[in-house]
């Protein structure tokens, strides 16, 4: 995969555990044609202009089948099209022209036309209505349909990443019908799209099932219906795949693949993620604000070893705040342990265990089953800390309540050091870099995005406007490379590992594809 030229391109666990096996098969067999998917999360709601499909990523991988977007992301995340036939950015970036694909229809026998897509677009810009992916819509400025199947998409300011911005999940279209029918409260119940799926049932945080859509232009599914199940334990999602209770289960955990490997009823599937997880710095903790103490507190941590050996080589160390194969990463550092120049950075910075130096002591929130690992990590990092003298506490946080701890206003901030992985569900660094470390317009408040550690650096906000407006690639490239190469040195993460997605399939079931992006997608699968 070359990353420019893709720029370029521009509850229910518990009830299943108790079915008798004999029972479990014989429903698994009486559904000829349905493809069951285990997922590690809840999906919730299924609106991409409320919360973005909550939970995350149950929501999205949901969202995949149920929607259609103008553009669509291929198995290398490049950029091709889907609701629209084609596409071309002006030579200033400051708009993008679409065809659509002719007679095509929603779920309801609506017709999919520019005026649908009008309506869908302007409702993401709407920050009332849609507080999240604030970066893919706020540069939109407006939306035009000279005819019924021409869009063209205009942004207050050049803006390179707009096709990544309608690749997006939360670019799905969904139908004006359906909003006008159910209000923008109960949509988000009653999801209506025009992908090659349509909704047959819904329980919110335990199951949806959804029924092949005979009208998809795309032609007739791959299975006669999709069903996705919330089974939180992994040990759960395991024995249901091994009994055929699903078909797919993800989130598997590294130490069992080789278990699961050795069934003859099943296959592995692998993926190199974008997302790199990290522990975020609360810069307004006085000791966090300096660099030195940042600085050893990132060589006190063995992290190769950490994806050596609690990830059995499904991690890798980190070489910059993006993950390889994300759009415009630049390898800018490397992962050094080193817990002799740790102590000497700390003894610098005032913080010198057996002297007269003071004592750093440090709040550490993690959640428990958000990340890959997540505890067995942070207790890793906790006793890596405390062998250059520095104590982290750990408190372990549910992982549904995980976001609220992370986004608060300054004020309401308890932790020093917070667990913390964004996935950049475009595949652009630019917006991955923008979400964490551009500066937030009030450190007071709740971060607009995800600079919760309320990171600042000037230069790098300069660099991060030129990354998504600079007229030639290679400038926006250059930009996006530095801004990696000062947000490494400023440290303001204690970066840990960058994650392989692995998912677990019955034999049998084709198609399944396993998105660098996190997410597990159905959308080709057969049974």
């Amino acid at each position: 995969m070359h990353r420019r030229d893709l720029l370029s391109g521009a509850a229910v666990s518990a009830a299943v555990a108790a079915l008798p096996a004999g029972t479990i098969r014989a429903r698994a067999q009486a559904s000829s044609g349905t493809i069951t998917f285990g997922q590690s999360t809840s999906i919730l709601t299924l609106d991409p202009a409320h919360g973005a499909f909550t939970g995350y990523p149950g929501g999205y991988e949901a969202a995949l089948v149920l929607f259609d977007r103008l553009l669509d992301f291929d198995d290398d995340m490049r950029i091709v099209p889907q609701l629209a036939e084609s596409y071309e950015m002006s030579q200033d970036l400051k708009s993008c022209t679409l065809k659509l694909r002719p007679n095509v229809t929603f779920h309801d026998g609506t017709p999919c036309d520019a005026a649908a897509v009008k309506l869908n677009i302007e409702r993401m810009m709407d920050k009332e209505r849609n507080t999240t992916n604030r970066p893919l819509w706020d540069p939109i400025a407006g939306v035009e349909t000279p005819d019924a199947t021409t869009v063209v998409i205009r942004t207050s300011r050049p803006f390179a990443q707009l096709p990544n911005t309608l690749a997006h999940g939360s670019g799905a279209i969904v139908s004006p019908a359906a909003l006008a029918k159910h209000g923008e409260a109960s949509f988000a119940q009653n999801p209506v799209g025009a992908g090659p799926y349509m909704l047959e049932g819904f329980s919110p945080g335990q199951e949806l099932a959804l029924k092949a859509f005979d009208g998809y232009w795309g032609g007739k599914p791959g299975a006669g219906r999709i069903v996705f199940k919330f089974i939180a334990e992994p040990a759960t999602r395991i024995n249901a795949l091994s009994t055929g209770a699903v078909d797919v289960i993800d989130s598997v955990p590294v130490q069992l693949v080789q278990q699961i490997s050795q069934s003859p009823n099943a296959d592995i599937i692998r993926r190199p993620g974008l997302r790199p997880i990290g522990l975020a710095f609360n810069l307004t903790r006085p000791p966090l604000a300096d660099q030195k103490v940042r600085q050893a507190l990132n060589l006190a941590v063995p992290v190769a070893t950490i994806a050596e050996k609690v990830f059995f080589g499904f991690a890798k160390a980190p070489d910059s705040p993006l993950a390889f194969d994300t759009i415009g990463h630049k390898t800018v550092g490397e992962s050094v342990f080193d817990q002799e120049k740790a102590k000497a950075l700390l003894a610098e910075a005032g913080y010198a265990p057996g002297s007269d130096g003071a004592k750093l002591s440090l709040a550490l929130y993690a959640p428990e089953g958000l990340f890959p690992g997540d505890i067995a990590v942070a207790e890793i990092v906790a006793a890596s800390l405390k062998q250059v003298g520095v104590d982290a506490a750990i408190t372990k946080i549910e992982k549904g309540a995980y976001w609220d701890h992370l986004r608060q206003d300054k004020a309401n901030l308890k932790w020093d050091l917070a667990m913390f992985g964004f996935n950049p569900s475009n595949a652009s660094g630019a917006y991955h870099m923008a979400s964490l470390f551009r500066s937030n317009a009030d450190d007071d408040a709740k971060p607009e995005v995800w600079n919760i550690g309320r990171y600042k650096n000037p230069r790098v906000d300069e660099l991060l406007v030129t990354a998504d407006s600079a007229p030639g690639e290679s400038e926006r490239m250059e930009a996006l490379g530095e801004a990696q190469r000062l947000v490494w040195e400023d440290a303001p993460y204690l970066w840990l590992q960058i994650n392989e997605n692995v998912t677990a399939v019955r034999q049998g079931v084709t198609g399944v594809e396993v998105l660098p992006i996190v997410f597990t997608s159905l959308r080709n699968a057969e049974s």
